[in-house]
């Protein structure tokens, strides 16, 4: 009989998680603080981006953010605060930003992302989902020469990967976008890259998974766990309850370095706070994903709707919204867009999310050297939705100890303390 799995987390990733796991034979029951209505994964951008390939930590990456630190509507800001993990992530990431972990990072990323891309077909081809899977690719505008030449040099280690890529001048963006007036210099275009509502897959996800037996314990957070020696024997529930555990797989997004901390492992990891909203049917909708380079904000069509998000606050897990953030995301709009009519939404039709940011832009994937029953998958930065899929699988594959079908040394739980 194949063990039971409690699921830590309702995300991209623990959904998916439990999906292949349930698919693999375990009986799985997930545990999530929210009631799926909700979630890092719901208000993201919905892209699905083999040619995300870059880690976060790369060369030039602490300059650019020490100058956007000092600007109140800067893409990345990190809130100064007396904070021991901040610094000790802030440090290892500034020693992960060289070009040796960048060329490690770029062929495993971009298989992680194609991956995870060929599992989202496979379920827009099962007829209980229809979340909006598109393959219209990415278009990346850029303004300015100093950008054209960052996403030149990119364009051209895409190409040494296999990456489909295709450089254009603003005549050529015109006949991609031809019902639009754009203000750019130019573009570079990824055919292959694809895009899906994310509100719906992880709906659809949800309740498949309940009507193939999976359980759900929902509005409820883990709060302590009981363990002897090396194995966690049970968690206590927010309500009290107490849960017998055989394996557990935390999926906590932000929230798991606070989790682990309770059974010895430290994780560094930080919140990447991030905004978006949703405009409903709106008269100007872009036919294909696009990021504003400079500004750093990336724009969704998602069936008769339009996501705007960008941002990247380490902020502490603050529930605030920034205004002044906000506000920079609206006003690129028109420097791109000269038609669009950028108003500022409410504060309480937008969305904020914390995703799980590892200083060296690689994900946490992996079985537990300390306690012998406690997986972890997590750290996925911005690419949790795009890599969601070819996480579960990756991960139901560790479980039934076959495999696995890509590296994981760069997702070693335990790279940074050696332990």
């Amino acid at each position: 009989m194949k063990k039971h799995i409690h699921v830590i987390g309702g995300g991209v990733v623990g959904l998916s998680s439990a999906w292949y796991l349930q698919e693999a034979g375990f009986h799985v029951t997930l545990i999530d603080r929210g009631n799926f209505e909700d979630s890092t994964s719901t208000g993201n951008a919905g892209m699905i981006v083999p040619s995300h390939f870059i880690p976060m930590s790369s060369p030039g990456v602490i300059q650019q953010g020490i100058k956007w630190m000092f600007d109140s509507k800067s893409p990345f800001y990190v809130k100064p605060r007396l904070n021991l993990e901040l610094a000790q992530w802030l440090w290892t990431f500034y020693r992960s930003c060289n070009n040796e972990h960048v060329v490690k990072s770029m062929p495993i990323l971009y298989q992680f992302n194609e991956w995870s891309k060929q599992l989202y077909q496979n379920f827009a081809q099962d007829s209980k989902f229809d979340f909006c899977f598109e393959k219209k690719g990415l278009l990346m505008l850029y303004k300015t020469a100093h950008q054209e030449q960052e996403e030149l040099e990119m364009a051209e280690k895409a190409k040494k990967l296999g990456v489909d890529v295709e450089t254009l001048d603003a005549k050529e963006l015109k006949k991609l976008e031809p019902e639009i007036d754009l203000d750019v210099l130019g573009g570079v275009y990824f055919p292959g890259d694809a895009h899906i509502y994310p509100n719906l897959f992880i709906q659809q996800l949800y309740h498949n998974l309940r009507d193939q037996g999976v359980q759900f314990i929902t509005n409820m957070e883990v709060v302590d766990f009981e363990y002897t020696g090396s194995k966690v024997n049970s968690v206590q529930l927010s309500s009290g309850k107490s849960i017998t555990i055989d394996e557990i797989l935390v999926t906590g997004g932000s929230w798991t370095s606070s989790l682990l901390k309770q059974v010895g492992i430290k994780m560094l990891l930080q919140d990447g706070k991030g905004y978006s909203y949703t405009l409903q049917n709106p008269l100007l909708r872009p036919r294909i994903p696009t990021i504003l380079t400079e500004s750093k904000v990336a724009i969704t069509p998602m069936g008769e709707d339009l996501r705007i998000g960008g941002t990247l606050e380490l902020g502490g897990m603050s529930k605030k919204v920034n205004k002044k953030r906000l506000s920079s995301i609206v006003e690129s709009l028109p420097k791109y867009y000269p038609q669009m009519d950028a108003k500022e939404p409410r504060i309480d039709k937008t969305w904020i999310g914390y995703r799980p940011c590892t200083p060296d832009g690689m994900p946490y994937i992996g079985r537990s050297k300390s306690i012998t029953n406690l997986s972890v998958a997590t750290g996925h930065g911005m690419m949790g939705m795009s890599m969601g899929p070819a996480t579960g699988k990756l991960v139901s594959e560790l479980y039934l100890g076959i495999g696995p079908s890509i590296d994981t040394t760069m997702f070693d739980l335990d790279r940074f303390t050696g332990r």
